[in-house]
């Protein structure tokens, strides 16, 4: 199994995500979090099975969420380097992290 590791923001866009769902309807966030959970799950085991958005970052759609997982996969290592909501310019946010992480 590939070696997962997350840029140090993407613990702050998860945390972000979940209050902002948790303060819409208490037990929200709960269910976004176990969205994320599972889709981490099919990460893991199948990184190269979605496309390549731009520059070799990968995305991986939530579920139930309008949020997706921006990660690079190479070799037997995976890079998460955001967890966004789908209407975010994203290329922007990714070109930064990519570049600070994958250097």
């Amino acid at each position: 199994m590939p070696t997962l590791k997350k840029h140090r923001l993407v613990a702050v866009d998860f945390r972000a995500a979940f209050a902002w769902y948790e303060e819409q309807r208490p037990g929200l966030g709960l269910e976004f979090a176990a969205d994320f959970r599972l889709s981490y799950v099919r990460l893991r085991h199948g990184s190269l099975l979605y496309a390549v958005r731009f520059d070799r970052v990968r995305r991986l759609n939530l579920d139930r969420f309008p949020y997706a997982i921006f990660y690079v996969a190479e070799g037997n290592e995976i890079r998460v380097l955001a967890v966004l909501h789908a209407s975010r310019d994203t290329e922007d946010i990714l070109n930064e992290r990519r570049e600070m992480f994958l250097s």
